[in-house]
């Protein structure tokens, strides 16, 4: 009965954050939404019936889940400077961080059902939607930064995804850095991988980081981002994992201030863009849209690499208890997830295949 309560407290607050972001669509179109005006909205309806072909206006709804101080969007506020500016202002872009259109969830159906034409979305909620990206989610998969994007950004193993995502409705652009992750915790100082016994840590809503966690030895526990700072606030859970970027600019330090630094993964953002919208372009806007991501995602990666270490030296300036676990045993008891998914995400060769690409 308490599984049937909390299932249809989800679909509610799904339902209400469906409903907001087609109301935000609806605002547009009808030239009356945040920062809207007659003109774009009569613009984005005409694109809409043309296909987005040169001439008629087109605008694009941007969605993250991140502060607006946030690399990310930081990205995104130059992705739609560019586009507008080579597009002669064509293409209009709207931005809405801090999850404005809905969790990552529902912006991903927003997307399928057409109210969201763009999202910045972390591959982990994503995976519900294309399975087969649960293989980025696995923990300990990188050697460092370089190794990752040249696995993600290549067309043997990163893009070669495309193909599932178009299945799904989703047109794949690349994908974003969303930092290396280690563990907050309220009151318990994290030592030692021992110390993460039967702690209730959050996770995203992603299966592989509820596995890792249990590897690990906690009772790990998936939660919408939104939720997660009253949850610490009010002791419902004792911890959650995240990068030092999303953990001091969300101020999950005030609530939680031990800080262990195990990088049990890096966090990945996947940019897509909704297939319907993306085939309805012309092929000058496609090439603007196509060209102009790639420069924001590189940007991107760089203002986070940056970003996670600026944020390291202020979290020491807030005070917080920072430790250094040993990394091995957590490595060890990470063996056990691999095992369990190969089959599910293509095969132990195909984590091999990441493992050891460039070597």
């Amino acid at each position: 009965m308490k599984g049937g309560f909390i299932d249809m407290k989800k679909n509610v607050k799904r339902f209400v954050s469906m409903t907001m972001a087609m109301l935000v669509a609806a605002g547009s179109l009808a030239g009356c939404g945040g920062g809207g005006s007659a003109s774009t909205g009569e613009s984005a309806k005409a694109a809409a019936n043309t296909g987005g072909s040169s001439g008629g206006a087109v605008t694009v709804k941007v969605s993250l889940s991140q502060a607006a101080t946030e690399p990310p969007v930081k990205a995104a506020e130059y992705f739609k400077e560019i586009v507008e500016e080579r597009s002669n202002g064509e293409i209009k872009v709207e931005i809405y961080p801090d999850n404005q259109l809905g969790n990552e969830r529902d912006v991903i159906e927003g997307m399928q059902l057409g109210t969201v034409e763009m999202a910045m979305t972390s591959v982990a909620p994503f995976s519900s939607f294309v399975p087969s990206v649960n293989i980025f989610c696995l923990p300990f998969l990188w050697r460092d930064k370089e190794h990752m994007y040249s696995v993600l950004d290549s067309d043997e193993i990163g893009m070669s995804y495309s193909g599932d995502c178009e299945e799904k409705g989703f047109h794949l652009m690349g994908f974003l850095d969303l930092g290396t992750r280690h563990i907050m915790t309220t009151q318990k100082t994290i030592n030692s991988i021992e110390d993460l016994k039967n702690l209730k840590i959050r996770t995203m809503e992603n299966q592989v980081q509820l596995d890792s966690f249990t590897a690990f030895g906690a009772s790990p526990l998936p939660m919408a981002y939104g939720e997660l700072y009253t949850a610490l606030q009010q002791n419902i859970i004792d911890g959650a994992e995240a990068a030092n970027t999303n953990y001091y600019s969300k101020k999950f330090y005030e609530a939680a201030p031990h800080w262990a630094m195990v990088g049990w993964t890096n966090d990945l953002g996947i940019c897509v863009v909704a297939k319907n919208f993306y085939d309805s372009l012309s092929d000058e806007h496609k090439q603007i849209i196509d060209e102009c991501t790639k420069e924001m995602i590189d940007k991107e990666r760089e203002l986070y690499t940056a970003s996670e270490d600026e944020c390291l030296e202020l979290l020491k300036g807030e005070g917080i208890e920072i430790t250094e676990p040993d990394r091995e045993p957590f490595i060890e008891a990470a063996q056990s997830v691999y095992d369990q998914w190969g089959d599910k995400v293509g095969g132990r060769d195909k984590i091999d295949a990441i493992v050891n690409f460039g070597k």
